[in-house]
């Protein structure tokens, strides 16, 4: 055989087998994800990453993408979608009505299992029928409560000023913190060497900081350095980084200062 004939030979093996490789391999590609009309949830995706239902430890802000294979008859959707336990949702679309975003108006419980549910119907633009019940569970993740801290504007005051006590959180949750205020101290609470704002401190959820404001009252008598000891109970949704116990000092009201006279000096000149 001639060495042009064998290398002819050669190529039209090759090309055979390569034809055959590519042919095989969307068949494999064809066996995964078959070619029909028929209407699927082609992927589910959340905080940009495709998931798989039965994912736990999700955010109880997450919001959900949906792919369809075919662009929906969206009302028809809607109607028939359901999301249990019930909550506060809405849907948004593409352009092609293909692809559907639910998000939640109000968090999700805490540690709690979902599961979003369209049972079998024709629910494509088209017509298009899934061939099957939808139903994808998710779980939200536990509640991490937020480290708390007290503190205060300054370490001490005196007779007639007024004092800012705050309490702070490491960060912002999607809960009120709450928390009640035990007073302590040689100085006398109640009006009678100081009075407090509020027994107890808020803080809205979103935000990291709720305070009070501490007066000290003046009452003419020289009693000398006093001390306010403020401690936490009672706390909800919310941690102490170590047990929190705060301490100022209150003294009396500073002496006036007076200036008997004014000594004028003249040097002649």
């Amino acid at each position: 055989m001639k060495p042009f004939s064998i290398l002819l030979l050669r190529s039209t093996v090759f090309f055979c087998l390569a034809l055959l490789a590519i042919v095989s391999c969307k068949k494999d590609d064809d066996d995964g994800l078959p070619i029909t009309n028929d209407l699927r949830v082609l992927q589910v995706n959340t905080e940009g990453n495709a998931i798989t239902s039965g994912a736990t430890d999700l955010s109880v802000i997450s919001a959900f993408e949906l792919v369809f294979s075919h662009g929906l008859n969206t009302s028809a959707f809607e109607a028939a979608l359901s999301i249990t336990p019930d909550a506060d949702y809405a849907i948004a679309y593409d352009a092609t009505n293909s692809l559907v975003t639910i998000s939640f108006n109000t968090p999700l419980a805490y540690e709690t299992e979902y599961t979003i549910r369209l049972p079998q119907g024709a629910y494509g633009a088209s017509g298009a029928a899934s061939t099957g019940d939808f139903v994808f569970t998710f779980t939200t993740a536990a509640f991490e409560p937020p480290g708390l801290s007290l503190q205060s504007d300054e370490s001490g005051f005196f007779e007639g000023e007024t004092l800012t006590v705050t309490a702070k959180l490491d960060r912002a949750i999607l809960e009120e913190v709450s928390m009640e205020l035990v007073f302590s101290g040689s100085a006398q609470g109640e009006g009678v060497d100081y009075s407090a704002s509020a027994a107890s401190i808020t803080i809205p959820a979103g935000q990291t900081t709720g305070s009070i404001e501490l007066t000290a009252l003046p009452d003419g008598d020289l009693e000398g350095e006093e001390t306010i000891t403020i401690a936490l109970t009672n706390i909800v949704n919310a941690v102490e980084v170590s047990a929190q116990m705060l301490t100022v000092t209150l003294g009396d009201t500073p002496p006036s200062l007076e200036i008997a006279g004014v000594l004028s000096l003249k040097i002649a000149g």
